[in-house]
């Protein structure tokens, strides 16, 4: 050893024998920064994600994605802050009429603007527009604060050869999931016609379920994420 590193090695002892409570504590200080500076890096990562990203199941449902193409009338690509889970059912008894049929429909151009979010039938769920997207399902237009501009719209299928018992309860597993992402309490879910005169979802208000619906809403949230 060099007598040039040999010194250095004597001024580094004499350095951390003088100062070891203070170097341990600018260690400590950049350790927790570092880890700070990680953790909100991931925080923005997946809540952005989830605002915006592909669900591939809720709460064991399988959810399938089929983006309608960007710049379409029911796609117009206006980004918000997502405020609301909006329950609707699709009005659509006929046999076939299942969440990948009704995700065909909207790929194919659908109604013109109308769009909404999901689809859940009794086994599967489509995802059809980015959750921090704008869809035009509430029948509000552009209110501020409306169904439109700041709810996620979820349609249940009605189809005669599906089993809506089934559908119900795959609505609640997707409603909460979307909550969990979102970070919504329970009272953000809303009913089509909470904005607008309709009476939709028409087979749970026609029943009284309403409450049952939330009611397992709630259980899924309280057995954690799914």
């Amino acid at each position: 050893m060099s007598k040039r590193q040999s010194n250095i090695r004597l001024n580094w002892q004499y350095f951390w024998r003088r100062n070891r409570r203070g170097a341990l504590l600018l260690i400590l200080a950049a350790v927790l920064v570092i880890g700070l500076a990680a953790t909100a890096v991931w925080r923005l990562f997946f809540r952005s994600a989830g605002d915006s990203g592909v669900l591939t199941e809720a709460f064991s449902v399988p959810v399938i994605t089929e983006w309608i193409p960007e710049n379409t009338p029911g796609r117009p690509g206006i980004q918000r802050t997502v405020k609301y889970v909006v329950i609707h059912e699709t009005g659509n008894p006929s046999e076939g009429a299942n969440a990948q049929r009704h995700s065909a429909f909207l790929l194919s151009g659908g109604e013109g603007e109308t769009s909404w979010h999901y689809t859940v039938d009794d086994h599967e769920i489509y995802h059809h527009i980015p959750d921090n997207e704008v869809a035009w399902h509430a029948g509000d237009k552009e209110k501020e604060d409306g169904g439109n501009l700041c709810g996620i719209g979820v349609e249940l299928c009605v189809n005669e050869d599906g089993n809506f018992e089934s559908t119900f309860e795959n609505g609640a597993r997707l409603t909460a999931r979307l909550l969990q992402i979102h970070h919504l309490e329970l009272s953000a879910v809303k009913q089509h016609g909470d904005f607008i005169e309709k009476n939709c979802p028409q087979t749970i208000r026609d029943n009284g379920r309403w409450q049952e619906f939330l009611g397992r809403v709630s259980y899924y949230l309280e057995q954690g994420e799914g």
